[in-house]
């Protein structure tokens, strides 16, 4: 659990350096609460669903603030796989976001 929030640190400093406000608020709720209340966010749709979610929007269209984002949702999406406490998008992020740095899409 505890690397589970230390990655979750890292995703708000990164949301917040790039101005994404809604997200910084968000997650600043989820790492406040007890551990049901960060699990129901690791496990949203609002950090692994579609559009408006974190995994699709997070920090902006372009590639340069992308990169580093889609990189720390792999390592947090890895450890969210290991411990089984996912959303049903969670694999298919992880996979997608692997799959661009690979290619270097």
């Amino acid at each position: 659990m505890a690397r589970v929030r230390a990655l979750l640190k890292q995703l708000r400093e990164m949301l917040e350096k790039n101005q994404e406000h809604r997200f910084v608020r968000d997650i600043d709720a989820a790492l406040a609460g007890n551990d049901t209340t960060l699990w129901a966010f690791l496990t949203s749709n609002e950090l692994w669903g579609g559009t408006g979610s974190i995994a699709d929007q997070g920090c902006g269209p372009s590639r340069d603030t992308r990169r580093p984002l889609e990189q720390l949702m792999v390592e947090l999406g890895r450890e969210q796989i290991a411990l089984e406490r996912i959303n049903p998008r969670t694999q298919t992020w992880t996979s997608v976001f692997e799959k661009w740095h690979a290619q270097d899409i």
